[in-house]
């Protein structure tokens, strides 16, 4: 059986990545993949993307929404994609075993003071530059694989090559 875990740090322009291994495949054979959606409106297209890319064994991770009190600076655009996922994942929680979860922006944000750095994507060779919401995807997941995706050997694995 094929496992997939996706994340997306959804905004403006939706960054996603994804992990996928074949249960008989050992880890260092599992692929990484990402992208973008927009800058243009992307409802639709997210929701393609989370129905192509389902597997039986599925766990979308996407950045929460926290609302700071600065209407200035926040991307409400993200609490719609937000919620594109919520009912996407509604829909179809039934088929295989599809679970969700939402991490803090922190978690996921590639900079010089989180726990996922340029330097560790860099290593892992999954660094793309132009590709900044694409990447801090790659944070989310890389955070939820290493923190909570209940894969130790993963984990060890990943910390091994990349932040060694």
């Amino acid at each position: 059986m094929t496992k997939r875990i996706i994340a997306f740090d959804p905004g403006g322009t939706t960054g996603w990545a994804t992990w996928t291994v074949d249960e008989v495949s050992i880890w260092n054979e599992a692929r990484f993949t990402c992208g973008q959606l927009g800058p243009e409106e992307h409802h639709e297209q997210l929701d393609l993307l989370l129905g192509n890319q389902q597997v039986m064994d599925y766990t979308i991770i996407t950045e929460s929404f926290l609302f700071r009190n600065n209407l200035d600076n926040a991307e409400l655009i993200s609490r719609e994609y937000i919620g594109v996922m919520k009912r996407w994942y509604q829909a179809n929680q039934h088929i295989g075993r599809v679970q969700m979860f939402q991490q803090t922006a922190s978690m996921g944000k590639i900079s010089k003071t989180s726990f996922v750095k340029k330097e560790n994507l860099e290593k892992l060779g999954l660094w793309f530059p132009g590709q900044g919401h694409a990447m801090d995807a790659y944070g989310h997941l890389l955070w939820y694989i290493i923190h909570k995706g209940n894969m130790p050997e993963v984990a060890r694995a990943l910390l091994e090559k990349g932040w060694k």
